[in-house]
């Protein structure tokens, strides 16, 4: 979803309260809670009924078919012009029941924070800021591994959301991001940015200066356009829409993950997301989740 209205924000945002939906992505409805997470203190969340029945969870995610799609970021529409659609936030769909959790992903084939392939059997919808160093550690120890394991083998796709909770640089990173994405070079900008964190103990306060590094990098081609973008006020509305979203739909910290329908809060180990994520395909191979018709058709294309 991009540019909401702020009636139609606010309207979407009292929907999704009233329905209890944020609740429901947080686990208040589940019964079973993972051991907290020692980086950052999350959980990872099962709510009612979202558990794999009849069947090892392993066996039946192995049985998935992967989706048709290209895997790679190459797969991105582009504008006319040659550019990409950095405006893009927010849901694929509407959110107004319980029912409609895995609207949240956006399965859209123009979104340039995207990687893997569009007919997916699972998306994770991650939520995170730059400037966090849960994040970090995320996307340089588990990350790596559903890569390889999963979106490699379109099992699984990945829509990043950007949320800059923690301060003026954080702000600014968003801000270099969708610069970035603008001219196809996300991914390989984000992938520059948490290599560098990696080793820094709390928030980097990474500037302009070191957003251009990353974008170098990257292989961001028009440098002149990425600085003018990330320093101009061209991305403020949309980085503030995209916080304001997360938070309604109860995301409270960074790094949070809904994969598939199941929420999980914080770097938590590698195992717990591939425990989650064998969960969520067991659950596309039951039938109780499947691909919408009009992912399976944009793979087509």
């Amino acid at each position: 979803m991009k540019n909401v209205t702020k009636t139609t924000w606010a309207f979407l945002a009292m929907l999704i309260i009233i329905a209890g939906l944020g609740g429901y992505v947080l686990g208040e409805r589940g019964n079973n809670t993972a051991n907290n997470a020692a980086a950052g203190g999350g959980t990872a969340t099962t709510g009612e009924g979202t558990g794999a029945q009849g069947g090892d969870t392993a066996a039946l995610a192995a049985l998935v078919a992967p989706g048709k799609g290209d895997r790679t970021e190459k797969a991105i529409k582009a504008n006319d012009d040659g550019t990409y659609d950095a405006m893009i936030f927010g849901p694929g769909g509407p959110l107004e029941t319980q029912d409609d959790i895995l609207n949240i992903h956006r399965r859209n084939p123009a979104d340039p924070f995207a990687i893997g392939a569009i007919d997916a059997p699972v998306v994770i919808s991650e939520y995170s800021d730059f400037e966090c160093p849960f994040c970090s550690r995320y996307a340089n120890q588990t990350e790596p591994t559903i890569l390889k394991d999963y979106v490699d083998k379109g099992l699984v796709r990945i829509e990043w959301n950007d949320m800059a909770i923690n301060g003026p640089n954080a702000v600014a990173a968003a801000k270099a991001g969708r610069a970035a994405a603008e001219q196809g070079k996300f991914q390989e900008f984000k992938h520059a940015l948490y290599s560098a964190s990696k080793d820094i103990n709390g928030h980097p306060g990474f500037d302009i200066d070191d957003f251009v590094r990353f974008a170098e990098e990257a292989g961001v081609e028009d440098m002149d356009k990425f600085r003018e973008d990330a320093t101009s006020d061209k991305f403020d509305q949309v980085v503030s829409e995209a916080r304001a979203y997360a938070s309604s739909l109860g995301v409270t910290g960074t790094p949070g993950f809904l994969v598939g329908d199941q929420f999980i809060a914080g770097a938590q180990p590698t195992e717990n997301f591939i425990e989650v994520i064998n969960n969520q395909l067991a659950r596309v191979q039951q039938g109780i989740n499947s691909v919408p018709e009009e992912a399976k058709k944009a793979a087509k294309n």
